[in-house]
């Protein structure tokens, strides 16, 4: 009987491997990746490829309702912000062309780089909120600081203003019965992103490698509060790692009703059926109205979203920054907390640094999940020694994301310089085409880089044996982890 079963499972295995061959478009070296593990791990391989190499075959479906092509085109040539936007046209048209999403100009936006004001931002606002609440999270903990904005937001919705919430499975796994209890009672909507069909397993859904891993919060459609904050103590500092570093930005005005467009899009993601949209449409479509006839309250700053994730024929957010890399002329600035560039990104900075652009990265000094920290390592070494500048953070934990190009054109937003943020994970970033925006976050780059330790050729060559052990073989996991 065993042994009847141990074939059965070996064959599996085989099945799986053709099926990675013959009918998954993946890359070559994801695909050569997995077709070595069934093979070699004959009992084991298929459980892995099951969680963690599955392609999502529900694509996103483009429907009316999908479309931005209700913007007006208000701004013209003779406007200077707006020459920056058709200098940048090929990385527009390809963002337009492949999501759907038009470069959007009434917008006023503040950055945030510390949890404190920004959360403070936040509560304030959905206090004020008058109509809708929608958020999605990847980690929306119940602790000090998730538990204000959960009492608060039971509070705005026993007095009539709708709410929505989508939070992760496994971010957000922590979430007890009671809160979840609590939320329904008042009114408040909450939906699970691929939560475990086992009440005992954290992990059980055969998805569980796709995650939902943006950070959105959406006030009466006007406001929106988003970048790489989640909701807990530890980003506002209480936790393990200190000072905790991040990016996040409080947008109001057009490109605000985009990001709600976004959330409602994931909301009928998570329907088991397909949702009318035709009031949340007049919804929305208004709110833009109101913008138009408001206009003078906003700044003119160049906005446009970028979303990704598995259910999408393109990697936007990955080819995004294969676009911007291969336009620079001057320099490339990149702060992530996770490093692990795929083999086309990888050659498109080797090229850069080729051609003589400075390229400038830093990564944290610490790390919170060690197989990434030691790949980090890695894939840094190798573009130091082709010249490009490396840094360790070590004023707390950097959980910013950012890529800034020739101080003309910068991105940030929830996804990370990896594998899991470019092929796997839901994410939701931002262009930003306007000068002064960018002037900011280059000041914050350079801020961080003051409170860095750059890498020098000493350190690499004081490396033990050990750690070298542990770089090449997290390399070797890069696409999966």
């Amino acid at each position: 009987m065993l042994a009847i079963l141990k074939d059965s499972v070996f064959f599996i295995n085989i099945v799986f491997a053709l099926i990675v061959l013959f009918l998954e478009r993946k890359r070559p070296m994801y695909t050569l990746f997995w077709i070595t593990l069934l093979l070699l791990t004959s009992y084991l391989g298929f459980l892995a490829y099951l969680f963690f190499g599955l392609k999502f075959y529900k694509r996103r479906k483009v429907k009316k309702f999908y479309s931005r092509t209700f913007f007006k085109e208000l701004y013209k040539s003779d406007n200077y912000k707006i020459k920056l936007v058709e200098k940048r046209n090929q990385l527009t048209n390809y963002i337009s062309t492949t999501i759907g999403n038009k470069v959007t100009y009434y917008n006023t936006v503040c950055f945030f780089k510390e949890g404190n004001s920004f959360f403070e931002g936040m509560l304030r606002d959905i206090e004020n909120a008058k109509e809708t609440i929608n958020m999605e999270y990847y980690i929306f903990s119940d602790d000090e600081l998730g538990g204000k904005f959960y009492d608060l937001l039971e509070k705005k919705s026993k007095e009539g203003v709708k709410i929505k919430i989508i939070v992760d499975g496994i971010g957000t796994r922590k979430l007890k019965r009671a809160r979840k209890k609590s939320l329904k009672e008042s009114g408040v909507e909450l939906k699970v992103f691929f939560p475990s069909n086992f009440p005992l397993i954290k992990i059980g859904n055969i998805r569980a490698n796709y995650r939902d891993h943006r950070k959105i919060c959406v006030i009466d459609s006007l406001i929106a509060y988003t970048g790489g904050f989640n909701i807990g103590d530890e980003y506002i500092g209480n936790s393990d790692f200190g000072k905790w570093r991040d990016t996040g930005a409080r947008i109001e005005g057009e490109a605000s009703v985009d990001i709600e467009r976004e959330f409602y899009i994931m909301w009928s993601f998570l329907q088991k059926k397909h949702l009318d949209y035709t009031e949340t449409d007049r919804v929305l479509r208004k709110k833009v109205d109101i913008i138009y006839e408001n206009f003078k309250k906003y700044d003119v700053n160049a906005v446009q979203l970028i979303s990704s994730g598995p259910n999408y024929e393109n990697r936007t957010i990955r080819d995004s920054y294969i676009k911007m890399i291969m336009e620079a002329k001057r320099s490339i600035y990149i702060e992530s907390p996770y490093f692990v560039p795929d083999d086309l990104l990888l050659d498109c900075l080797r090229i850069a640094l080729a051609s003589g652009i400075e390229v400038k990265i830093i990564i944290p000094d610490k790390p919170d999940h060690p197989f990434v920290y030691w790949a980090n390592q890695n894939f840094s070494i190798e573009l130091f020694e082709r010249g490009a500048e490396i840094y360790k953070y070590n004023g707390g934990f950097l959980h910013s994301k950012m890529l800034i190009i020739d101080n003309e054109i910068a991105s940030f937003g929830s996804s990370n310089f990896d594998y899991r943020s470019l092929y796997q994970n839901f994410e939701i970033n931002y262009m930003i085409y306007d000068i002064e925006l960018i002037g900011y976050l280059r000041q914050l780059f350079f801020e961080d880089l003051s409170n860095s330790e750059a890498i020098t050729k000493m350190m690499i060559k004081e490396r033990g044996i050990v750690e070298k052990v542990k770089e090449s073989v997290s390399r070797l996991m890069s696409p999966i982890i």
